[in-house]
């Protein structure tokens, strides 16, 4: 009847719940509602963090107090409009925990303890993720760049992550890392007795053609800057073979159609690899008093070079391992984190970690990198892609959301002479990850 109804509606309005089946922010497809659900779960993460990083056991009234504010920053966080999917499971949640939501009080039953509060953080937690996982992975069913990828750098560098989930490996299976203790940039010494990487799975890097390919890149460069680079023929031919392979992969061939629909390049596969091979491999001065071209793209971020007596470049995971592997790379910590209380986990895809290479056993001599961030266990299109499109449509700094990551994507170029001429050319100088640091918002809620 319509008492029912009317108390029906009553309840969700006390709730917390509306009729809207979907917030503005889920109106961009599955891309936009991940977004959400991961904002919704990195606000958890924050207070769980916040939870377990504090001193002490809290008393019931600092925990209520706690829970109280947790309610009205959720409130900010999910906006107006809530989806029942979005709102029941906080509801039961906070329910869990003996919490009126709707009052935004205690029920009167048993207090809420640190344990309770942990466990029913930690619920949430999963509770979105597993939505993110959902959503993210419709994301990547159509290959085509939709209306919402096209909108923003941002929305299409993002889709990136899920077309490459065929050919990342996993954490845990096929690589894991051992990170040991973290430092400050500018502290000396090892604080990391162990290698970095724990274990690495070879037969899954050598079952994947690109990565194959892509290892047989790393030894064709002169490490020093200054030192002219000679290309051989075969090293040449080392190069369309690893362009011909990403060209197979969704990654590329999906950079290729966004880039395209952008007109920022051809419609034509051959054309587009030429830019590629032009981006990443065309050699020039980075010295600019040098007497040759001593340098590319792909050395510097994919390889890394030595100036000065210290390493430049040298953002790739794969080189890392394989240096390392070798004996010639000495990991001596993770840095710590810009989002500041924030763990450094062995499952992650991002890492900042402070290391020393020598080129060679027969060198003495180690240079060290103070401060290098790198993704961990993605596929090289996946870089070469992410950077690609960040060079041709981006800024200098991008901040961006690939995959779960808020990142500072810097990508920046040098002007250098075409040849004899004195025609000025840009080439990409350096492109990089880095974590965005915490806004003054998600500050507030890593605090207890």
């Amino acid at each position: 009847g319509r008492g029912k109804r009317f108390a029906h509606t009553k309840r969700h309005r006390e709730e917390g719940r509306t009729k809207v089946s979907m917030s503005s922010e889920q109106k961009g497809g599955s891309l936009a509602n991940a977004r959400f659900y991961e904002r919704i779960r990195s606000y958890f993460a924050y207070k769980l963090n916040a939870v377990k990083g504090k001193e002490g056991t809290p008393t019931t009234k600092q925990l209520v107090a706690y829970i109280h504010g947790m309610k009205l920053q959720v409130d900010s966080v999910l906006g107006g409009n809530r989806p029942a999917k979005v709102i029941d499971p906080i509801i039961a949640a906070f329910s869990s925990i003996g919490w009126d939501w709707g009052k935004n009080a205690p029920k009167g039953m048993e207090p809420p303890t640190i344990k309770t509060v942990t466990e029913m953080l930690t619920s949430c937690c999963k509770t979105f993720f597993d939505l993110v996982r959902i959503e993210r992975q419709k994301v990547a069913e159509k290959l085509e760049p939709t209306e919402s990828d096209l909108q923003s750098l941002d929305n299409g560098v993002d889709k990136l992550w899920e077309l490459d989930v065929k050919n990342r490996l996993k954490p845990g299976k096929d690589y894991e890392l051992d990170l040991q203790c973290g430092k400050k940039p500018y502290h000396e010494g090892d604080r990391a007795p162990r290698p970095l990487f724990k274990y690495v799975n070879e037969e899954a890097i050598n079952q994947r053609p690109t990565y194959k390919a892509f290892l047989n890149l790393l030894d064709n460069y002169e490490r020093a800057v200054a030192v002219p680079e000679v290309e051989t023929y075969h090293e040449k031919k080392e190069i369309q073979t690893f362009l011909n392979k990403i060209m197979e992969t969704d990654v590329m061939k999906y950079c290729h159609q966004w880039l395209e629909k952008k007109k920022l390049t051809s419609g034509d596969v051959g054309a587009f690899k030429k830019l590629l091979q032009k981006i990443w491999f065309e050699p020039y001065k980075r010295e600019y008093h040098s007497k040759a071209p001593d340098s590319s793209g792909f050395e510097h971020v994919f390889v890394g070079e030595e100036r000065d007596g210290k390493i430049i470049g040298c953002h790739n995971w794969i080189q890392l391992w394989h240096e390392e592997k070798h004996g010639n790379l000495n990991y001596l910590g993770f840095i710590y984190p810009k989002r500041r209380g924030a763990d450094r986990d062995e499952d992650e895809h991002l890492m900042t970690i402070q290391y020393e290479w020598r080129e060679g056993k027969g060198d003495k001599t180690w240079e060290i990198k103070p401060v290098g961030t790198s993704w961990v266990g993605v596929s090289p299109e996946f870089e070469i892609a992410l950077y690609t499109m960040c060079f041709l449509a981006g800024e200098k700094e991008n901040n961006i959301d690939v995959g779960p990551y808020r990142v500072l994507i810097k990508c920046y170029f040098i002007m250098r002479n075409d040849g004899d001429s004195r025609r000025k050319l840009k080439y990409l100088s350096t492109s990089y990850p880095e974590e965005a640091p915490y806004t003054k918002e998600e500050d507030s809620y890593n605090r207890f």
